[in-house]
């Protein structure tokens, strides 16, 4: 995966066509922390990413549930930091084990919690700039 990925989206189709794009160049045991504010594309990226997998179904935030999986091309493991900022619960439910599972693990608010995190973590900001205009870039 090249880290030198900057990319501009003019609305949430653009954002949804680079995770498509993007999807090709992770691999099982890649960990991907997408960090934004509300409404700045993550959930969309997320979309993306998993059509680029060939995942046929609906694909929703994990606000809630805290974590959703998807077997598509590759299983891809769909986390969301936002509802549950506490190290110990995600201790306690097996986050390390989460993040050691042979897949392509997905992190959205991983700002929050970013001593969770393997050094080796791809991150993706996604931030606004205009009404419908994000700037998006993978360090």
């Amino acid at each position: 995966m090249n880290k030198k990925n900057n990319f501009i989206s003019y609305g949430p189709d653009d954002t949804f066509n680079f995770g498509v794009e993007l999807s090709s160049k992770f691999k099982n045991g890649d960990i991907i922390g997408l960090i934004g504010n509300l409404a700045a594309g993550k959930t969309t990226f997320v979309k993306g990413f998993l059509k680029g997998l060939n995942y046929k179904y609906e694909v929703t935030s994990p606000t809630f549930t805290l974590v959703n999986e998807y077997e598509a091309k590759n299983k891809v493991i769909h986390i969301d930091f936002y509802r549950e900022p506490n190290i110990k619960r995600w201790n306690n439910i097996g986050f390390s084990d989460i993040i050691n599972d042979n897949a392509i693990i997905i992190i959205e608010w991983a700002d929050l919690l970013l001593d969770l995190l393997p050094e080796n973590t791809y991150k993706i900001y996604f931030e606004h700039d205009l009404k419908n205009k994000r700037k998006i870039y993978i360090k």
